[in-house]
């Protein structure tokens, strides 16, 4: 490997993957991975682009930003194959929810749009909605390894190399000049290093004091049942989504863990989640199960993009939570202004450390 980088990523998930794809249109970028492209959290989860979340369906921060900065890396990686723009239906859990659902519906009519019970059975026999759905329409389906893949595709094109197997030891900065330490006792050196490592910079005790929580998460993935009528995805009481011949089923919320492994009961509890929206879900065969750990900041929950306390040459992508498609390609797209002045980065995703 070369010596010297415009630009060393650490980390191909979905955040490094994106930062590739658009820094490596203006510098010369590299990008380290210690196993695989998409090997946690961004391969584990189903892959939802949904604009409108929680109970209430608010949008997402800088909705018509982030929607747009997901087109655009899906158009720059030529990744269409990897997204089914199917919408994303939300069936409403109760009478309650139903009403903040219309209310989005008729806010953002060019978005979503809301479906009565009789409409969503006549459109979805398979989904059990009583209370009525919002149809985002806007949102849709992503095959996030694919999608990952892609991006790290257009980038070598572009001239970035990408190396897996490599695993970080320690970085810093030295007379303008960034650096990494591998455990294979390598240094590499480059202008900026981006550290874009999910849950394993988490676990790094130099990041130990940055405002980052790590929760887990598991999926199941079912063969899909001979006779089952079409499916959109489907996001209420967990989730599911219909992916070739199998369905990807989610998603558990474990703040505490002690073990990565996916759990029997995490897997109970998804398939139960899953056939209250689609009731005649019979006990398809069980074709696996993932578990991995998305990183969130509390209270924000939005990502955090910039350089770390005390270094200008050393930063870092992370805590991406539930909206990884939806921000990753957002604060990538900033990411090559930003290095030059990190002042046009908005004042809620900078760099914030843990309450004293």
């Amino acid at each position: 490997m070369r010596d010297f980088n415009d630009i060393l990523i650490v980390g191909a998930g979905l955040a490094g993957a994106c930062a590739a794809l658009f820094l490596s249109e203006s510098h010369r970028v590299r990008v380290l991975e210690a196993e695989r492209p998409a090997a946690g959290a961004s391969g584990a989860a189903a892959g939802l682009a949904n604009p409108f979340m929680g109970r209430r369906a608010r949008p997402v921060w800088r909705m018509p930003e982030a929607l747009d900065a997901l087109h655009e890396a899906r158009a720059r990686a030529d990744a269409e194959a990897a997204f089914t723009a199917a919408g994303v239906l939300r069936p409403a859990l109760d009478a309650r929810q139903a009403e903040p659902f219309r209310q989005t519906a008729d806010r953002f009519p060019d978005r979503a749009c809301w479906l009565p019970a009789p409409a969503v059975t006549e459109r979805y026999p398979a989904v059990h909605a009583p209370h009525g759905a919002l149809l985002v329409t806007a949102g849709g389906a992503v095959a996030v390894p694919a999608f990952v893949e892609a991006m790290l595709a257009a980038a070598r094109k572009r001239g970035a190399e990408v190396h897996t197997g490599h695993r970080l030891r320690a970085w810093g900065e030295h007379d303008g000049i960034a650096y990494v330490d591998l455990d294979s006792g390598e240094r590499l050196h480059a202008g900026t290093v981006l550290l874009a490592m999910g849950y394993g910079g988490l676990l790094h005790p130099a990041l130990s004091n940055l405002h980052l929580h790590g929760v887990k998460g598991q999926t199941v993935r079912l063969r899909r049942p001979a006779g089952l009528e079409p499916l959109p995805p489907l996001s209420g009481s967990g989730y599911v989504v219909p992916d070739g011949e199998t369905l990807v089923l989610g998603s558990s919320y474990e703040h505490t863990f002690d073990d990565l492994r996916p759990s029997p009961e995490q897997t109970r509890r998804i398939l139960d989640q899953a056939r209250r929206m689609v009731p005649t879900l019979p006990d398809a065969a069980l074709v696996e199960e993932t578990a991995g750990v998305r990183v969130g900041v509390p209270g924000t929950r939005r990502p955090l993009l910039g350089p770390l306390p005390g270094h200008r040459r050393c930063w870092i992508f992370t805590g991406l939570g539930s909206k990884g498609l939806l921000m990753a390609p957002l604060l990538a797209r900033w990411l090559p202004r930003a290095l030059t002045d990190p002042a046009i980065l908005p004042l809620e995703v900078r760099v914030s450390l843990k309450p004293a």
